[in-house]
């Protein structure tokens, strides 16, 4: 995993949920629907505690502004427009009920991570702005008009009029939120490292002793044939009967141990037996050269890429934090 995200985008927090989920064209969850007159709920039924019911458990602020970033203040008033509309998606993502005490106990650490969302977001605005970067209104209508069409074709809202409101947007907010996440995009494509890197072409037998490694060396050199020696010995499943063959790989896919030793063969060369948590490897390699990354490691890298130099931003950056709702003695 990289350093900042999991599978769905930490830009936008939990309330962007409805973004990601969109633009593969699988919508959330709507709001349930209340109980119908001809199925009236039964004397003993507690009510689904909605959005008002978790506002009764936030903590004010008390203070005009949350935080700052390079002296440029984020207000409470923003902040509490973004925490009400994110409790709407998190709400009507997984129907959460907030007479929960046990979710009602998470909303502390939910507003603070509102909080450094709304940071990271006017970092990305400043750093945009730097890089020259700009985000114009038909790239904003034409990524709202693929989610709209999305959502639409899903066939879980009556409109896309009701599907911002079971997710507490309105048309404006939700434009900003796709303006930033675009922003976010080009800065990942200016800030994500190239396209293409060193890789090797190897193959492998694992084994889990040194004693059956070194019977393997044996074979290979009184020349048997690396191939046939994989299929046999080989624990690694996913490959030996294709030989051993990893195919192409770059570095930052391997233990570090496999790939110090696969980078530092020539082409054509053997290794001896190399040791990791696995087990014990004999390598063998038939290719070098710098290649195209394939679209999984592409995706991946630029990631990873894009968050440790926005972290060095981070570092640089003046920023202050101006609320904790989490009690640190807690």
């Amino acid at each position: 995993m990289n350093k900042r995200m999991t599978a769905v985008l930490t830009l936008l927090l939990v309330g962007a949920i409805f973004l990601a989920a969109c633009s593969t064209g699988t919508a959330p969850a709507p709001t349930p629907e209340p109980p119908t007159a001809e199925a009236p709920p039964t004397a003993t039924a507690q009510p689904r505690g909605g959005v008002d019911v978790a506002w009764e458990h936030i903590v004010q602020p008390g203070v005009p502004a949350v935080a700052s970033v390079n002296g440029v203040e984020i207000s409470a008033e923003v902040f509490l427009a973004r925490l009400r509309q994110q409790l709407h998606a998190v709400t009507a993502s997984y129907g959460i009920d907030w007479n929960d005490e046990q979710m009602t106990s998470l909303i502390p650490a939910f507003q603070d991570e509102i909080v450094q969302q709304l940071i990271e977001e006017e970092l990305f605005r400043q750093l945009a702005e730097a890089d020259g970067i700009v985000v114009d209104n038909t790239e904003i209508a034409a990524e709202v008009a693929d989610v709209q069409s999305a959502v639409t074709q899903s066939g879980q809202y009556e409109s896309w009029e009701s599907y911002l409101a079971s997710m507490g947007a309105s048309q404006e907010s939700f434009e900003a939120q796709i303006r930033v996440y675009l922003l976010y995009q080009k800065l990942m494509e200016a800030h994500g490292g190239p396209a293409e890197a060193e890789q090797v072409h190897a193959a492998h037998i694992l084994v889990e002793t040194e004693e059956e490694g070194n019977e393997v060396l044996a074979k290979l050199q009184a020349g048997s044939s690396f191939a046939e020696l994989a299929a046999e010995y080989s624990l690694d499943t996913s490959n030996k009967d294709q030989g051993g063959d990893l195919d192409w790989f770059p570095r930052g896919v391997m233990v570090s141990e496999f790939e110090d030793a696969a980078f530092s063969l020539g082409i054509g060369e053997t290794s001896g037996l190399v040791a990791t948590n696995y087990g014990y490897h004999i390598i063998q390699v038939y290719g070098k050269e710098v290649r195209a990354l394939s679209p999984e490691l592409l995706e991946q890298f630029k990631q990873e890429n894009f968050w440790t130099w926005f972290e060095a931003e981070m570092e640089l950056a003046n920023i202050k934090t101006l609320v904790a709702f989490v009690d640190p003695l807690r």
